[in-house]
């Protein structure tokens, strides 16, 4: 799992980065850095409430 990945499945689902950072309810920069640098734990949990959506 990697940032690429979960940024075909937003595609996928017609939705934006923002929703997610939205429903997860910490910060934009906090998640998206984390994102980038692949942090594993960090991805897991967008991916859970991506597939909750």
């Amino acid at each position: 799992m990697e940032f690429k990945e979960l940024k075909i499945k937003l595609i996928e689902k017609n939705l934006k980065f923002i929703d997610l950072v939205k429903a997860d309810g910490r910060s934009y920069q906090y998640l998206h850095k984390n994102c980038r640098e692949n942090n594993k734990k960090v991805l897991k949990q967008l991916y859970e409430i991506l597939n909750k959506k």
